[in-house]
């Protein structure tokens, strides 16, 4: 695993000036390079981001929702924190909301430095351990469609 450096992330555009701390977790960034075509292949994969979205849950509901994490940008790269809360019984996020440094406590700092640490280390573990296997399946659908009246 490649050093990790948070950096701040525009959240919306820059010309709204919001901003938030973010992890540039580009592969080509964070992953050892003889990993790196691995990894390309996996986030092709849903039962990968079933395992980083996991992580990133676990994150969210620790914070009760008032701190959460959320990938941005256009390829997907940037891990952003975002702030938001629950309102009736269900989670929102505000990801339009400038966040400094100085807002944020130090604990959920920790938290969103270990999440980061996690996606890191989760995708570097599944790229040694696992492989991508094509599998034919076949799929029985109910589809509507339009009868003649009789």
């Amino acid at each position: 695993m490649k050093p990790l450096k948070r950096t701040r992330y525009w959240t919306m555009n820059s010309w709204n000036r919001s901003s938030s701390l973010a992890y540039n977790l580009k592969i080509y960034n964070v992953i050892d390079r003889e990993l790196q075509d691995k990894v390309y292949e996996l986030i092709n994969i849903d039962e990968f981001w079933e395992e980083i979205n996991e992580l990133i849950w676990c994150f969210d509901t620790y914070n009760n929702y008032e701190w959460q994490a959320g990938f941005n940008g256009k390829s997907g790269g940037y891990l952003v924190l975002y702030k938001g809360g629950i309102r009736d019984g269900r989670p929102y996020s505000r990801p339009g909301i400038h966040i400094e440094e100085k807002d944020v406590p130090a604990h959920v700092k920790k938290a969103f430095r270990q999440l980061a640490i996690d996606i890191v280390k989760t995708t570097e573990y599944m790229a040694k351990h696992y492989v991508v296997a094509e599998e034919e399946v076949t799929r029985i659908e109910t589809i509507k469609v339009l009868k003649e009246a009789s």
